[in-house]
């Protein structure tokens, strides 16, 4: 379990740092973040529970959470989301609210 894992790092070792975690999850372990860097959570997690307004508003996986409509009702915000060879890219665009 880990709490904003790679706030501060750069982006090389936050990569890094989050390819550690899929590899761990890979082996079978159980792994648990918390992470605002949606970006990241999208290509590297398999499951993402969305907290806002003091609850729970979505469970489920990175396509099925991170949302045009759950990204303004949770953030306030539109976002880019782009499925492409190297994997998802996600990315907050402006703010909606």
């Amino acid at each position: 379990m880990a709490d904003e894992p790679i706030a501060g790092l750069d982006p090389a070792h936050q990569i890094s740092t989050m390819q550690v975690f899929r590899e761990l999850a890979g082996d079978g372990r159980a792994v648990m973040i918390s992470i605002h860097d949606l970006g990241l959570a999208a290509r590297h997690c398999t499951r993402l529970i969305l907290l806002a307004e003091g609850g729970v508003i979505a469970d489920g996986t990175p396509h099925d959470v991170l949302t045009t409509e759950l990204m303004a009702e949770a953030f306030g915000v539109s976002v880019w989301h782009e499925e492409t060879a190297e994997g998802p890219v996600f990315q907050p665009i402006e703010v909606v609210k």
